[in-house]
Formats: C-alpha cells, structure tokens, sequence
C-alpha cells in the first residue's frame, strides 16, 4: 500500500502548494514510511508515500519522470502481468524493476489505452508537462482507492479523503444524502463519499483534467468482457476455474517482500491459502482473529485448513474489551466506517506487527483472471 496526492491549479494560484502537498503526505504517511518526496512546477504539486513491495531500491521512489522529463508519475498498486507488458515495450530503456516506470512508459506508448493492457490492482497520477493536464485512472474492480474534489479553479486528490481535507481548500460539509444508504447498507454507493463534493473515482474510470477541459469516462465494463457462450463439460469447467484461480493468485504472490493470508477459515480464504501453498516452496505465514464468543468464532476451522496446508498460523483471539479499546484508532484509520473495517484493521495490524508487509484475503478470491 502506497499513498498518492496532487494538487492542479488550471491558472496560477499564488498558493504555497508545497507546504500544502508535504502536508497532505504527512496526514496519510502510515500508507508508507519507505519514502516521502514531493514533484512541484508552477500550477501543480505530486505527492507520494511509499510502501516498498517490489524493487526495494531508491531507484523505485515516486515520484518518477519519464527519459525526457515531460510526464511525471505518482503510483499506488500492482501490475500483475507487467512481465507480458513490458515485452511490448522494448523501445523502452528500464532503469528499474518497478511497475510504476512500466505503467508510465506504457502510457507514453499507448495513451489512455494502456489501461485495457493492464492486470492488477492500482490508483495513479500521471502529469503531462508539455499539455499541461492531468490524467488519473483507477483498477477495473476499484481495489485501490482515489478521492478527488473539482471546481473551477483545481482538482485535488488523494488516496483518502483526510488528504484532500488537509489542504485546508475544500469545506468540510456532510454529505446528508448518502446517511440512509450507509445506515442500510453499511457503505456509500460510489462516487459519493461521507463530505460533500469529495468523490470517489469509480472503478474502471479515469480522468483527464486540464484548464480547457474535465472528462470523466470509464474505460472497462464486465458486462461487455466475458463469455456468454460456454461449450465445455463439467470437468473442463471445474479445471478452467482451478487453473485461472492458481495463475490469479501466482501473480499476486509476485514481491520482494514476505507473504502472508488472511485465513477466517471460510470456504474462500481456505482456497487461497490451499493455492498459495501449492505454489509457493516457503510455508505460508496465516493469520485468523478469533472469539471467545463460539458462534461467532470460525477459528476451529482457520486451524483444520493452517494444519492441512502446514502453514505458520497465528490465532489473534480478541475479547470484547479489546474491540472497544482498539474502535478509535480503527475508526481513525478509515476515511468512513464499513461493516467489516473493524475486522479488517485488526487483523492488518497484528500481521504488520509479525513483520508481513502483504497478505492475500478471500474478499474478491472469485475475480480471477478469466
């Protein structure tokens, strides 16, 4: 998890952006503590946390130029098939291993198409200093989160919404409208966030802003990208979904960095875990948060399948007053409460804490690579 900001002024501001952009770097530096650097021109400040995952060098620090220095790039994410890609782009001299100088060249090469190119999960910036305009883009699925705020003046955004409040330049005003919706649902619909005219960028969109122009457009839809027409037996379809779950989970066990799983001992995070484990020659480090409560405790089975799998489990068990002490700093960390943030925020942390930097869960274990 890395953290990315910018700020775009379509016309001179007279602001003090870089006190601004170190500010909204500081405000979201638990997204990565690896490195801090900020990009400034004129009407424009990039900004950048870093969580090393691949590439663990300086050389892979946002944010980072193109050769000839016209686009500059802020990136949060993974690109799982990179390897493919950058077969296409031998034109191209790579000064690192990261995904983010694939992700730039790519788009030099290809425009806004790139992103029909791209495999994995990501938010990213990219500056383009001889149009002047701005263009953000975010994974199909929506995995990696980016907020902005637009009016006739700028654009700011931020992978959270705490960025885009420190700048000070936008009000903070509830967005009454969306209360039923979370109160029923226990989120908020994209693209409105609990602040009024701050916005999620949906998934599977980007945007291109400049001072002449703001055009948001999505480019991938899941209902246009799969295959109605399936002539195969049972037995084939069952070997086609384990061979694309396996190669999708591979893929995203690519790091420079150790790995773990997110085990609650249901039928998909079991999956995982069992795919990890026949692909990977390390034991896989697992990790479950447990009850004293029995029937809201799947811990029995998270054990039968760290056994079966002879993974290094760790049983976080957590009592009632352990949830309330750890609610303020949970809710702290996220820019608005959902159903199972809690859950997710305590097992982040006791994994943090046994020094895994990247663990796979079972939340989108069926949006494989087909």
């Amino acid at each position: 998890m890395c953290g990315i900001n910018g700020i775009f002024f379509f016309k001179n501001s007279g602001l003090n952006l870089e006190k601004k952009i170190r500010k909204m770097n500081a405000i979201i530096s638990h997204r990565g503590r690896d490195n801090d650097s900020i990009f400034l021109e004129k009407n424009i400040a990039l900004g950048h946390r870093r969580l090393s995952i691949l590439d663990l060098s300086e050389a892979g620090n946002q944010p980072f130029f193109s050769k000839d220095k016209r686009y500059s790039i802020v990136y949060n994410g993974e690109i799982y098939n990179f390897l493919e890609i950058k077969k296409e782009l031998k034109e191209f001299d790579f000064h690192t291993n990261t995904d983010t100088e694939l992700v730039l060249n790519a788009f030099q090469k290809w425009g806004k198409e790139s992103l029909q190119k791209f495999n994995g999960m990501f938010a990213f910036a990219i500056w383009d200093n001889l149009k002047k305009e701005i263009f953000i883009a975010r994974d199909r699925i929506g995995i990696k989160p980016i907020y902005y705020f637009r009016d006739e003046e700028k654009i700011i955004f931020s992978s959270e919404i705490r960025g885009i409040l420190s700048t000070e330049l936008v009000p903070r005003k509830l967005n009454k409208k969306i209360l039923n919706d979370y109160l029923i649902y226990q989120t908020i619909h994209a693209p409105e966030t609990f602040v009024k005219n701050i916005f999620v960028l949906k998934a599977s969109h980007f945007i291109f802003a400049s001072d002449k122009k703001f055009l948001i457009q999505n480019y991938w839809n899941i209902l246009k990208n799969y295959n109605r027409k399936i002539n195969a037996s049972y037995e084939d379809t069952k070997n086609k979904v384990r061979l694309n779950l396996t190669k999708s989970v591979e893929r995203r066990m690519i790091s420079d960095v150790d790995f773990g799983a997110f085990l609650s001992g249901g039928i998909d995070s079991s999956i995982i875990v069992a795919l990890m484990s026949s692909i990977s020659n390390k034991k896989i480090n697992t990790f479950n948060v447990s009850f004293d409560e029995k029937k809201f405790s799947e811990s029995h089975y998270a054990k039968i399948i760290g056994k079966k799998f002879n993974t290094n489990h760790t049983e976080i068990k957590l009592k009632e007053k352990d949830f309330l002490e750890l609610l303020p700093s949970a809710l702290e960390s996220m820019d608005f409460p959902t159903g199972d943030g809690l859950n997710t925020y305590v097992v982040s942390k006791f994994t943090k804490a046994k020094g895994i930097s990247v663990a796979l869960s079972g939340l989108v274990c069926w949006l494989s690579d087909f």
